[in-house]
C-alpha cells in the first residue's frame, strides 16, 4: 500500500522525563538542537548525509515529534487552538479491489468544515450544488438539517467525529505528545525514502504508529486499527486497517498542516481531503453548534443505534411467479425460488440485515432458503458474515469474490463460498435460476442470473441503462424471453435500471 515497507518493531526508544504529558522538556529542545547541527552543512548536505547521521544517533521520540511540531508552529501555538474553519473538498473514493489505477469512481463534495475542540463540536456545512446539508456533532450527539429543520443523526458521526478530531494533522502530534506510552518504533522506509516510527495510544482510543520522514522531519502517514459498526458503508470491514497519508503543505497565518489527506481503509483508497483554506481561531457564532435539550432527548430515542438497524425491513412484495421482493434500506433485495428452495438475492449490508429478512422470507415462501446470490462487486455483502454462520452457501463472482473474501475474514468465519466460473443451473425444469458468467467494462467476470418461470434477469452490477442494455442483449441472444429485470439497486425496478 503506497510502497509501504513492512517491519516489525523491534527497537524502542526510551522516554524522555518521567511522567512528561503535553509539553516537550528542555532535554528534548536540546536534542533538536543536536539533530540540526548535525544535519546542517554549508554546501546543504542532501538526503542521503541527514539520514546516516539520523543512523548515527538515533532521535529520542520527543525529539521526533518536537521537529514536527516546530514544522506547524509549535506546540504552544497548537495547543492555543480552540476554534477552526477549514474549506474542504473531499474526493470519495469507491472501495475496490482492482489494482488497475482509475476504478475508484470517484465522487466528490465540497464542504465547510467548523469546529470547537473545547466542546468537542463539529458543523459540517455539505455542499450539494444548490442544496446544503448541514450536519451538527455536539459532544456524543448529532444532528442534521437538509434545509427544513433540525433532526437526530446517526451516532455514526459521533465516531467520524472521534476519528476525524484525531487524524487531523496538528491534532494528531498534540494526541501523540499526550500520550503516556509514546515510544519508538523500529525505522524504516517508504516508498524508499527513511522514516522514524512512533507509537503510541491516540487519545486513549487508537493503537496508533506514525511515520516521520528523517530527512524533513515530516510526519507522512498514520496508521490504526478502528471499527465503525454504526456506520452503513463501512460495517462490513469490521475491525480494518486505517491509513491516513498527509502531503501538501501550507502555512495559514502562523499555523502550518499538510492539506491533503488521503485515507485507505482496508488497503484501499477510500477518501481523499483537500484543504482549500484554514482559519484558526475564528470568532464563532454562540449557536453554531446549538442543540435543543428536545432534540437530545429525540436522538436518544431515534439515533443511537446503528445506521443499517435504524429501519424495519419493509412488507415483502411478489412482482412474478416464484419472487419476492424486500429492497429497503440495507436489507437484501428479495429472494427467487427454485425446485430446491429459495434463493437470496443479495446478502445485505450487515449480519443483521441478513438475519432479519431470512426469516421473513421463509415464513413468506413456506420454504427454506438454501443460498444466497452475493454477486454485486460492492460493499453490500456484509450479510454472507451471518449467511456463515446459518451454514446457507454463498454463490459469487470472480469480480465480487474479493469482496465476500474480505467481509468473511473479517467476521471471523469462512462459509461456504462457490465462484461462478462456468454456467450452472440451480433447480430444475421452469423453477431453476440460470446463473452465466457475464462481464461489464466496470465489473468484468460478473453474472447474470435468468428466472425462466419469472422473466426475471438479474443483473448484479448493472446501475442504470448501459449495463441494463448490455444484459438485455445477451438475454435476446439466448433467446432468454425477458419480462423483469433487476440490478444491483432493486429486485424488480423498471426495465430502465
Amino acid at each position: 500500500m503506497g510502497g509501504t515497507e513492512r517491519t516489525g518493531d523491534g527497537r524502542t526508544g526510551t522516554r524522555g522525563t518521567p511522567g512528561r504529558r503535553g509539553r516537550m522538556g528542555v532535554a528534548a529542545m536540546a536534542g533538536v538542537a543536536l539533530a540540526a547541527v548535525a544535519s546542517w552543512s554549508p554546501w546543504g548536505a542532501g538526503p542521503a548525509a541527514a539520514s546516516r547521521a539520523a543512523e548515527a544517533v538515533p532521535p529520542e521520540p520527543e525529539t521526533i515529534l518536537h521537529r514536527a511540531l516546530d514544522l506547524m508552529g509549535g506546540e504552544a501555538r497548537l495547543r492555543e487552538i480552540a476554534t477552526v474553519r477549514m474549506d474542504f473538498t473531499t474526493q470519495w473514493q469507491r472501495t475496490g479491489f482492482r489494482d488497475l489505477p482509475a476504478t475508484d469512481r470517484p465522487s466528490f463534495e465540497d464542504h465547510v468544515d467548523v469546529r470547537d475542540y473545547r466542546i468537542p463540536a463539529w458543523r459540517n456545512t455539505r455542499l450539494f450544488g444548490s442544496r446544503t446539508i448541514v450536519n451538527v456533532i455536539r459532544d456524543s450527539v448529532a444532528t442534521t438539517d437538509f434545509g427544513d429543520g433540525p433532526r437526530p443523526l446517526s451516532v455514526a458521526y459521533v465516531d467520524e467525529r472521534r476519528e476525524l478530531f484525531t487524524y487531523t494533522p496538528d491534532r494528531l502530534l498534540l494526541a501523540l505528545a499526550d500520550a503516556p506510552d509514546l515510544r519508538r518504533g523500529a525505522d524504516t522506509t517508504l516508498a524508499g525514502e527513511p522514516h522514524h516510527r512512533l507509537r503510541a495510544t491516540l487519545r486513549g482510543r487508537f493503537d496508533g504508529e506514525v511515520f516521520f520522514h528523517a530527512v524533513s522531519g515530516a510526519p507522512s502517514l498514520l496508521r490504526f486499527t478502528s471499527s465503525h459498526r454504526n456506520d452503513y458503508g463501512l460495517v462490513p470491514w469490521g475491525e480494518m486497517l486505517v491509513e491516513v497519508w498527509y502531503a501538501g503543505w501550507r502555512s495559514f497565518g502562523d499555523v502550518s498542516i499538510p492539506t491533503q489527506w488521503d485515507v485507505y481503509r482496508v488497503g484501499r483508497p477510500y477518501r481523499r481531503f483537500t484543504v482549500r483554506a484554514a482559519t484558526f481561531d475564528p470568532e464563532l457564532a454562540a449557536d453554531s453548534f446549538r442543540i435543543s435539550p428536545e432534540l437530545r432527548a429525540r436522538w436518544r430515542g431515534e439515533a443511537g443505534m446503528p445506521m443499517h438497524e435504524e429501519r424495519p425491513m419493509p412488507e415483502m412484495t411478489r412482482p412474478g411467479p416464484g419472487l419476492l421482493q424486500i429492497g429497503g434500506f440495507g436489507y437484501p433485495l428479495g429472494a427467487v425460488q427454485t425446485g430446491e428452495g429459495w434463493i437470496a438475492v443479495g446478502a445485505g449490508q450487515a449480519d443483521y440485515n441478513f438475519g432479519v429478512a431470512v426469516p421473513a422470507i421463509e415464513a413468506e415462501a413456506g420454504a427454506p432458503v438454501t443460498a444466497v446470490l452475493a454477486a454485486s462487486a460492492t460493499t453490500a455483502n456484509g450479510g454472507v458474515v451471518e449467511a456463515a454462520r446459518r451454514g446457507v452457501p454463498i454463490w459469487t463472482t470472480p469480480s465480487a469474490e474479493a469482496y465476500v473474501r474480505h467481509i468473511l475474514a473479517a467476521g471471523g468465519v469462512e462459509g461456504e463460498v462457490r465462484v461462478l466460473r462456468a454456467p450452472e443451473t440451480l433447480g430444475t425444469g421452469s423453477a431453476a435460476l440460470r446463473l452465466i458468467p457475464f462481464s461489464l467494462p466496470d465489473a468484468p467476470e460478473s453474472l447474470l442470473a435468468y428466472h425462466p418461470a419469472s422473466g426475471w434477469l438479474y443483473v448484479p452490477d448493472a446501475v442504470g441503462p448501459f449495463g441494463v442494455g448490455r444484459a438485455r442483449a445477451e438475454a435476446e441472444r439466448r433467446g432468454w424471453e425477458v419480462r423483469i429485470i433487476g440490478t444491483q439497486r432493486q429486485l424488480a425496478p423498471q426495465e430502465s435500471g
